[in-house]
C-alpha cells in the first residue's frame, strides 16, 4: 500500500507535503519533503507531488523511488521524460507501422516498463534502473491471469452454496514470462535508441541488460505424412481444404485467410497462387493490408492434388477462397478453439501442434525432399535465407526434389491421387 502524504503549513503560510516510508523492509522510516512551491496558496501542488512519489514507492519500492527522485533533481530540466519521448517515438512510428502495431506497442509499454520508468527524465535512466524494472516485472501477475482468477473466484462463490456442484479450482497466479519481459525490454531499447539518435542522451541504458533465461521454449512441432493425414481426417469437413492449403503451401494464417480466388492460376501449366495480402490489426479492428514484408509478396507453386480440389470448388475472383461456414473471414482464435484443437485431441496422434506448426511441417517435408534453402526462403516469404537456415537448418537432408511435388507426396492420403508434375517455384519480382 502506498504511504499517505501529509500536508503541513509553515509559519510563513507556505505549504509543504511529507511522505514517510521505509527505504528497505524493516529499516527505520525516513521522510521526504515536497515544496514549498511558488504559486501554491493551498498546498495542492505540494500534495500532488508527494502523492505521485508515494505511488512510485508503492510500485518500485522505497530505495528505487528515492534514487529516482535524486536522479530527477540532477536532470536537465528541459529533458523529456521517458513517457513523453514514448509519445514522440510512436508518432514517428505511425508513419510506417499499422495502427494496430502502434497500439500494441503502447499497451506493451503501459503493462511493463512505463509505470516504473515513464516519469523519469531520459538522462536519469541508467542500466541499474532498467535492471530493477526487469527484476520487479518478473513478480507482476499478467492481466489474463488476473481475469482468469477473478472468473474462477466468482464461479467459486456462486457454487459454494450448492453441495452437488463440483468445486471450482482457482488457478495459481501467472506472472510475466521471460519472453514477454524480453519483448518489452527490446521495445524499451528501441525507444531509448531513438532518443540517442535525437541527441537527448549519449548512450542506451537498456542495451545489454541481463534478462531472465529460465523460460520454457515452445518447440516447433513437425508432423509426418501419416500424422497429418490422421489429423486432417478429424478436421471439420468444411475446413479440410483450408488446412490442406496451409500445409501444402506453408502460408501464414493471416495470408491464407486473405487469399481470393482471383489470386489463383489453377489452369496454368504450373498452377500457382499469388500471395500479396494479409489481415492486419488496426486501431478499431482488422483490415486487409500488405504482407509481413516485401519478400512476403510471392507466387507459390501448388501441389497437384490440392489443385484438383481447388478447381472443384473455386468461386468468383473477388471472393475469399477460404471462409467460415457462414461465408465470413476465418478468425484465428475461433478456428483454434472450435475446429483445430478438437481435431488434434480426437486424432490421438500424441502431439500438440499449433496451427502455425503446419507451416513448420511444410518446411520439414521440403527439406526431407532435398529442396534448396533459397527456394524454401522464397516460398515462406522470409527476408533472408539466414532466417530460414537458422530456423530449419537442423532438418536438412541430401535428397533433391521439387517443392510442390514434395508436399504433394506427403499429402497423398488426404487429396486425390493425380500424376505428379515437376513444379518450379515462381518468385515474384
Amino acid at each position: 500500500m502506498a504511504p499517505r502524504p501529509q500536508l503541513y503549513r509553515a509559519k510563513d503560510g507556505r505549504f509543504t507535503a511529507h511522505v514517510r516510508y521505509r527505504v528497505a523492509p524493516k529499516s527505520n522510516p525516513v521522510k521526504d519533503t515536497f515544496g514549498p512551491f511558488d504559486d501554491d496558496p493551498d498546498g495542492a501542488k505540494a500534495l500532488a507531488a508527494a502523492a505521485k512519489f508515494a505511488r512510485l514507492i508503492d510500485r518500485i519500492g522505497g530505495a528505487a523511488a528515492r534514487a529516482a527522485r535524486q536522479r530527477g533533481d540532477d536532470s536537465d530540466r528541459g529533458m523529456p521524460t521517458l513517457a513523453g519521448w514514448l509519445n514522440t517515438h510512436l508518432e514517428r512510428l505511425a508513419a510506417s507501422a499499422t495502427p494496430g502495431t502502434v497500439a500494441d506497442y503502447r499497451r506493451m509499454a503501459e503493462r511493463t516498463w512505463l509505470p516504473a520508468l515513464g516519469h523519469l527524465p531520459l538522462d536519469t535512466i541508467d542500466a541499474a534502473a532498467v535492471n530493477r524494472w526487469v527484476a520487479a516485472q518478473r513478480l507482476v501477475e499478467t492481466r489474463d491471469s488476473k481475469a482468469a482468477r477473478r472468473r474462477a473466484l466468482a464461479a467459486q462463490r456462486a457454487t459454494s452454496t450448492n453441495p452437488d456442484t463440483p468445486p471450482v479450482r482457482v488457478p495459481e497466479p501467472v506472472c510475466y514470462s521471460p519472453k514477454s519481459i524480453a519483448n518489452a525490454q527490446r521495445f524499451l531499447s528501441t525507444v531509448l535508441a531513438s532518443a540517442v539518435t535525437a541527441g537527448h542522451i549519449t548512450g542506451n541504458p537498456a542495451r545489454g541488460v541481463t534478462l531472465p533465461s529460465d523460460a520454457e521454449t515452445r518447440e516447433m512441432v513437425f508432423l509426418s505424412a501419416n500424422e497429418f493425414t490422421t489429423l486432417h481426417g478429424h478436421v471439420r469437413a468444411h475446413y479440410r481444404l483450408f488446412v490442406a492449403f496451409l500445409v501444402g503451401t506453408g502460408c501464414r494464417f493471416g495470408e491464407a485467410t486473405a487469399v481470393r480466388w482471383g489470386d489463383f492460376d489453377l489452369d496454368a501449366d504450373t498452377p500457382v497462387v499469388r500471395i500479396s495480402r494479409a489481415w492486419k490489426k488496426g486501431a478499431t479492428g482488422v483490415y486487409l493490408g500488405s504482407t509481413k514484408s516485401m519478400q512476403g509478396k510471392r507466387t507459390i507453386t501448388l501441389p497437384a492434388g490440392l489443385v484438383r480440389e481447388l478447381r472443384a470448388v473455386r468461386g468468383a475472383p473477388d471472393d475469399l477462397a477460404f471462409t467460415t461456414v457462414e461465408g465470413m473471414r476465418i478468425q484465428a482464435p475461433r478456428f483454434r478453439e472450435r475446429t483445430w484443437w478438437p481435431a488434434v485431441v480426437a486424432s490421438g496422434i500424441g502431439k500438440r501442434p499449433r496451427v502455425h506448426d503446419l507451416r513448420h511441417t511444410h518446411v520439414s517435408w521440403l527439406i526431407d525432399a532435398g529442396v534448396n534453402f533459397k527456394v524454401i526462403q522464397y516460398r515462406l516469404g522470409h527476408k533472408s535465407v539466414k532466417t530460414t537456415i537458422d530456423r530449419y537448418g537442423h532438418l536438412a537432408s541430401d535428397a533433391h526434389a521439387g517443392a510442390a511435388d514434395a508436399a504433394d507426396v506427403a499429402m497423398a492420403g488426404v487429396l486425390p491421387q493425380v500424376e505428379p508434375v515437376n513444379a518450379v517455384l515462381h518468385i515474384a519480382g
